[in-house]
């Protein structure tokens, strides 16, 4: 071997020595880099430490938000041995209109639990969120949090719609991206340091926990429901002056969501617009649903979190009652929709852009569709009984799913 081969040969195994060091170095980075502890307090999606009241025509409820900004118990800032769940959603799984103790998540918690795993679940719902929303608080909360699961709670049809019209391209892998991908413990740790000092910089100083009485929420609302009515085109007050008494005096009296009225002024047939999957508008929603689904779990493998959609049923779209109900506020809803596919159809879809798994529960509730005690009458979300139903429901998939992964108590 000529010495210029031999000095070659030299070079290039003292680069691929090089680099195998490198790696063993990311995975010792690993073994012993600490895990980043939770802010004392910081406004994640509600000012801290407040109280809010609710009451509507259909319920009286009470959110507690904890020091983090969460409708959650309080949060021990040192990660446990628990197999954490985290909830991202809108406010079916925030639970509008129940108590805390009420919500899936905290029955499906409970559920886990007394099937002898050592399981804790963080809600981290909020009402009027969507998809980009979703993806947006997935890629703050997940590095801070380290769940062991995250769960996407979809709304069939809403969250479809709330995806947006607009395509946006997926970007190439960044350099960053490959780099992550030889050595991701390194990156995390570089990204943790970041994180904390971030994170030290929000933390909330102390102050007097924030009160929204339910008579304070009425009246804002009662105000809003008033600026809506005096918008209305005459088409628009004409079909608000047909509907039956007790909604008109609901909404005008601060005791019925009156976004859902206006909504329903705007687009009567919002319903109807997830059942046609080759529509145009609803193939690119789907795609950007998807979008946002790969980048939930983009940050979930880089923190080695499992990703999990589910639907949540909608009334119309399950229930006979809930088709009714929906009609006395504005909208138009065939008869059949409750039989309908395709509010299923259009998630699982886009979890398939996203390559994420799909859960239903759906036929659970259409076994029932007869019952009006599973949704609010005029509010139109899950009741108490709908999101006990919900956990029921869901609870034996899930314990199936994470039986392997999750300690025992």
């Amino acid at each position: 071997m000529s010495g210029a081969l031999r000095n070659a040969t030299l070079a290039v195994g003292s680069v691929l020595l090089a680099f195998v060091l490198t790696l063993a170095a990311d995975h010792v980075v690993g073994a012993f880099a600490p895990t980043p502890t939770l802010p004392g307090s910081m406004e994640l999606l509600f000012p801290p430490n407040a109280d809010q009241s609710y009451e509507s025509l259909d319920f009286s409820y009470t959110a507690h938000i904890n020091s983090l900004g969460l409708r959650e118990r309080e949060i021990g800032k040192e990660r446990t041995e628990a197999y954490r769940i985290i909830a991202i959603g809108d406010s079916y799984t925030y639970g509008w209109g129940v108590e805390s103790e009420q919500t899936w998540l905290r029955l499906i918690e409970e559920s886990l639990r007394g099937a002898g795993l050592n399981v804790e679940t963080i809600n981290m719902g909020k009402p009027g969120a969507g998809p980009p929303d979703y993806a947006d608080l997935a890629e703050e909360v997940v590095p801070l949090f380290r769940p062991d699961l995250v769960l996407v709670g979809m709304l069939q049809g809403n969250d479809l719609a709330a995806a947006g019209p607009e395509v946006i391209e997926e970007a190439a892998e960044t350099f960053l991206d490959k780099v992550r991908g030889l050595y991701p413990h390194s990156i995390r740790l570089i990204e943790d340091m970041r994180l904390s000092r971030d994170y030290a910089s929000r933390t909330q100083e102390m102050r007097p926990p924030q009160k929204s009485s339910a008579e304070d929420n009425r009246r804002w609302t009662a105000n809003t429901a008033k600026e809506f009515l005096d918008g209305m085109t005459p088409e628009h007050r004409a079909r608000f002056d047909a509907f039956d008494d007790t909604v008109k005096e609901a909404f005008l009296a601060g005791r019925l969501n009156p976004y859902m009225v206006d909504l329903a002024m705007q687009n009567a047939r919002f319903y109807c617009g997830t059942l046609n999957l080759d529509d145009p508008w609803t193939q690119t929603c789907l795609e950007r649903m998807g979008h946002h689904l790969a980048r939930i779990k983009r940050v979930a493998d880089s923190y080695e979190a499992e990703v999990l959609v589910l639907s949540i049923p909608d009334g119309p779209y399950v229930n006979a009652a809930a088709v009714r109900n929906i009609r006395r506020v504005g909208y138009e809803v065939p008869d059949n929709i409750v039989d309908s596919d395709a509010p299923d159809t259009a998630i699982r879809e886009a979890c398939g852009h996203a390559g994420v798994p799909f859960l239903t529960v759906t036929p659970a509730f259409r076994q029932r569709r007869d019952n009006p005690g599973l949704f609010f009458e005029l509010d139109g979300h899950l009741t108490a009984e709908g999101h006990r139903l919900y956990a029921e429901s869901l609870a034996p998939l899930l314990l199936e799913r994470i039986r392997k992964h999750a300690p025992m108590r």
